[in-house]
């Protein structure tokens, strides 16, 4: 996760430091500032607005070290959605209290303040419904099994239903393991979940009075390019590329390449834009791949291994089937691959 840190005193200097290397060492991409002069945090010298402006537009969690009144005019002009809004955070400059105001769910903000909580050892402070009550959720289960939500709006007829002891209804085109826990039911209900596969099955089915819709992402897109590509063209070519498919960029879960990879700007852009996994692989991981891939001796004279766009996608993929193999648009190479996916609960 690429988390942002800020503080505005030297007592809250102190915890963001603290925090900022403490979840570096736990394997985030962590950058701290403060306000005041500290030893290993950045200068906070912008504005706080454009401080935020490019916090929200390239961070997956933001944490404010002080009051909650700066947090909240800070993230004002710049909320849209839970869908699309990073994790925001407040801790006190004591360190004492650790308080998720955005996207405690999808954003994963309420799981991140109880790991901050924990490394300050002070208290996280939830106020989400679902989580003091202790009852399903469905936008943290629909985070972790990797579901895009079509109608977010449609997350309150659900909670609303399961808060008042009422069953769910669920349909589901997928296979499910395990069965179904008590709250959900396969008959008439008023509220409900629908599961359906992009590929195949259309949405013009509404089960329920109020249908929350859903589908995975399973899509797994390999890329290659030469050093130096223009991100604005990688990005015209990936959007071109899943538009000829009719494959959402929101059903992407990752984006796979070579290590050599890892930090080209035109890559990493797009999984900071769009909020994709990367996924990187040394040559000996790709070489190993078993199976017919589209072999290049310039790749492998260049990167070691004959191929990167498909060995990278069906790598990252789990061995998923391919629905685009190898294809070449103005010097990027791409291939994607579909992840299998199945309900549980």
């Amino acid at each position: 996760m690429k988390i942002t840190l800020v503080a505005f005193t030297k007592k809250g200097a102190n915890i963001c430091l603290k925090l900022t290397n403490c979840l570096r060492e736990k394997g985030h991409q962590t950058t701290g500032f403060s306000k005041c002069n500290c030893h290993d945090l950045n200068l906070l010298e912008n504005n706080l607005y454009d401080f935020t402006k490019k916090a929200f537009e390239t961070s997956s969690a933001i944490v404010f070290v002080g009051a909650i009144g700066i947090a909240v005019r800070a993230i004002a002009p710049f909320i849209i959605s839970k869908a699309q809004d990073p994790a925001v955070i407040v801790v006190d400059e004591l360190g004492e209290h650790v308080i998720p105001i955005l996207s405690g769910h999808l954003g994963g903000a309420n799981e991140l303040a109880i790991d901050l909580a924990e490394l300050l050892e002070g208290k996280a402070v939830i106020t989400t419904a679902t989580d003091i009550n202790n009852v399903f959720s469905v936008d943290i289960w629909a985070k972790k099994h990797d579901l895009h939500i079509d109608n977010i709006e449609n997350i309150k007829h659900i909670s609303s239903a399961i808060l008042n002891g009422q069953k769910m209804g669920f349909y589901c085109d997928f296979p499910v393991d395990g069965g179904l826990p008590i709250f959900l039911t396969n008959e008439n209900a008023d509220a409900g979940i629908y599961i359906y596969n992009s590929t195949g099955s259309k949405r013009n089915t509404l089960p329920f009075q109020n249908t929350l819709f859903m589908r995975p992402r399973q899509f797994i897109v390999g890329i290659g390019c030469r050093k130096g590509t223009e991100k604005g063209i990688l990005e015209e070519v990936f959007l071109e590329t899943l538009s000829k498919l009719s494959i959402l960029p929101c059903l992407v879960k990752s984006v796979a390449t070579i290590d050599i990879k890892k930090e080209e700007n035109a890559i990493t852009y797009l999984c900071e834009k769009y909020r994709y996994e990367l996924k990187v692989y040394n040559s000996e991981e790709l070489s190993k791949v078993k199976g017919d891939f589209t072999a290049s001796e310039f790749v492998r004279s260049v990167t070691g291994v004959d191929n990167v766009c498909e060995r990278a996608a069906y790598l990252a993929s789990d061995a998923g089937e391919f629905v685009l193999r190898k294809t070449v648009e103005r010097g990027i190479t791409i291939a994607v691959a579909v992840k299998s996916w199945r309900c549980s609960f």
